[in-house]
């Protein structure tokens, strides 16, 4: 997947969604070629989603082949049968194609079903038969494992994020120009959907919104401020180049207000842009509740054990690691008088398949060539605890702790072992603004078999306002 693609993957969250109309619950009617609900499955048509997934492997493919033109896109009907004998292995794409670029790409495959009537569940396959379709047609190159992980699991986190996100922003009783905005930004969020409304015809047409298209919350916030990148040496203070920032959070339905009644329908989406790093995007994580059981629900006192699906990606100077996988936990919400509360989360999580940077490599001009990785390949297990003090809607104080460990099985380290520490404070400015500042430590252990062992504390320094919608 080459840069044209983490083009595309930068438009996934730069515009805010447009806020929503109130809708009042209607029954779903209209066109049958168009899924009016959000999470139902109307009636599926297997060739429109086809022929759109289609669409999405050849734009790559075509600027890959005809204006790049370079060696390893350049695919005959004798790289294919090679590529269908020789099996599967393990790549040396840079860090940004194989942890950004492959799973933006699968959730292009998977909501060019999602926007044909299938559901969830029955659009996982097609995240997984497009990226199955590129590594074998796509590329001279061997299908990689690393590929088909990222591509299906990311791709289907970020492609039921970018579709309801897009529910969010799509009014059927919208006009004018607001309907010119609404269905802009929503293409932006979610290609696939906008060319089934356009080949539709529904990007004009006024009408009834799908009944589920809202969740019970909806909760967007943007911090804007300067930030610090540096490693921390014989306990001296986090001296680094300053940074300007944009971070983008989307707090998606609320799984304790009984909104995971399917899968997705609470979930948590954040972003971060900033300045001089190696990449526009240097952090994007989302989670989405699969199921949910209450616990106990007496007296405002909220306890749920969740099942999740998330996806992640940090690439700062700091902090190198991106993965995808499963998690399950407890979380609590315990009121406080009649505006705030504590909110407690505590999950345990295993990762399918992880990237974490490594210190060591095989060849420096290798990486820089392409050739070699300057991180490591492997699955891995971890957890997160968080504890915060609500007032309204602001945080006021927030702690959180994340540990995880990798057993490397493409790469050069045995072992990767790293935590995450978290403290967050904020100012009430208003309802809609606050002060904050953040600080996070990222601690790192390396395990070789031929180098000796690693150790790295590297931070991050935030201030900024914050803006919720």
């Amino acid at each position: 997947m080459r840069p044209v693609r983490q083009l595309a993957a930068a438009l996934l969250i730069a515009v805010p969604a447009v806020p929503a109309v109130p809708l009042a619950a209607q029954t779903a009617t209209g066109r049958d070629s168009i899924p009016r609900c959000v999470s139902c499955s109307m009636d599926r048509h297997f060739r429109g989603a086809a022929n759109e997934l289609l669409v999405f492997e050849m734009i790559p493919y075509g600027v890959n082949r005809w204006i790049g033109k370079k060696p390893e896109d350049q695919t005959t009907f004798k790289s294919w049968a090679y590529n269908l004998r020789r099996g599967w292995g393990w790549d040396n794409d840079h860090f940004p194609v194989n942890a950004f670029a492959h799973p933006y790409s699968g959730a292009l495959f998977y909501n060019s079903a999602r926007s044909h009537g299938y559901d969830f569940w029955s659009s996982a396959p097609f995240a997984m038969g497009g990226s199955v379709l590129w590594e074998y047609f796509g590329e001279t190159t061997r299908p990689s494992i690393n590929d088909l992980v990222n591509t299906t699991l990311g791709g289907i986190t970020l492609g039921e994020t970018m579709y309801r996100f897009s529910s969010i922003v799509l009014d059927g009783h919208s006009h004018g120009m607001e309907r010119v905005v609404r269905e802009f930004a929503a293409a932006l969020i979610d290609p696939p959907r906008a060319v089934t409304r356009l080949t539709h015809g529904e990007v004009g047409r006024v009408g009834p919104d799908a009944p589920d298209r809202l969740p019970s919350r909806i909760m967007s916030t943007i911090e804007i401020g300067d930030q610090r990148l540096d490693r921390a040496v014989d306990q001296q203070p986090l001296i680094g180049p300053k940074q300007f920032f944009v971070n983008y959070a989307l707090a998606y339905g609320d799984p304790l207000a009984g909104d995971v009644h399917e899968p997705f329908g609470a979930l948590r989406l954040e972003a971060a842009f900033s300045t001089g790093v190696t990449a526009t995007i240097s952090r994007m994580q989302a989670v989405g509740f699969l199921a949910a059981h209450d616990l106990r629900n007496k007296d405002g006192h909220n306890q749920q054990l969740a099942l999740a699906m998330h996806y992640h990606y940090n690439n700062n100077r700091a902090f190198v690691t991106g993965g995808q996988g499963f998690s399950g936990g407890l979380i609590s919400r315990y009121p406080v008088g009649r505006t705030n509360a504590v909110h407690t989360e505590l999950f345990l999580t295993g990762i399918v398949l992880g990237a974490v940077k490594s210190d060591f490599a095989p060849d420096k001009l290798a990486i820089d060539s392409g050739k070699a990785r300057s991180y490591d390949y492997g699955p891995g297990v971890g957890a997160g605890m968080l504890a915060r003090f609500d007032r309204g809607p602001h945080s006021l104080i927030e702690i959180s702790y994340q540990p995880f460990w990798y057993s490397v099985v493409s790469g050069v380290a045995r072992h990767h072992f790293y935590d995450i520490e978290g403290v967050r404070l904020q100012l009430p400015l208003s309802r809609k603004t606050a002060l904050g500042v953040k600080q996070t430590v990222y601690r790192r252990l390396a395990y070789y078999a031929n180098h000796p062992m690693t150790r790295s504390v590297d931070g991050q320094t935030q201030g900024y306002i914050a803006f919720t919608f």
